[in-house]
């Protein structure tokens, strides 16, 4: 039993590494600007971290194999002979290495990409500002040019 965990967790931490190498291909795409290839990787990244949570939830079961009334791998560890607990306490450890460095760079391609999107968004308003006519004499929707009538004035003058 103790063989499967460290097997789940080493192949949790290693599913986090190719997260990490996949998040760092995603904020070089974000920096050329290709929205085809960050759709692209999005897509893998999404996959894999739907993998990451079935690994989790198989994780626990194991845990619970051991204690049911355990719900975590960390409450299982003061039971486990020195060298497994060493082991699987090191394997974690890398694991939240790894978990950390991803949040950093998934922070860093989420603050990329809103900062593409306002510079877009602040793009196309300064575009459509420019192409709106300034003025009310212009061409109607049906091409014909409308001629704004003069606003009322007060006649003041002499009969």
């Amino acid at each position: 039993m103790i063989r499967l965990i460290k097997e789940n967790i080493d192949r949790q931490s290693k599913a986090v590494l190719l997260l990490f190498m996949l998040l760092k291909e995603e904020f070089s795409l974000l920096m050329n600007k290709d929205p085809q290839g960050v759709t692209g990787v999005e897509m893998v990244i999404q996959e894999l971290m739907r993998q990451i949570a079935s690994e989790r939830m198989s994780l626990r079961g194991l845990v619970q194999k051991i204690d049911p009334a355990a719900k975590r791998i960390k409450d299982i560890l003061p039971a486990l002979a020195d060298e497994h607990k060493e082991k699987v306490e090191d394997l974690l450890a890398i694991m939240d290495t790894r978990e950390q460095e991803c949040a950093v760079q998934a922070t860093k391609n989420q603050q990329l990409a809103q900062a593409l999107l306002d510079q877009s968004s602040s793009m196309l308003d300064f575009l459509h500002r420019e192409i709106t006519p300034k003025t009310n004499n212009v061409y109607s929707a049906r091409g014909r040019f409308q001629n704004v009538a003069p606003p009322a004035t007060l006649i003041n003058g002499r009969m």
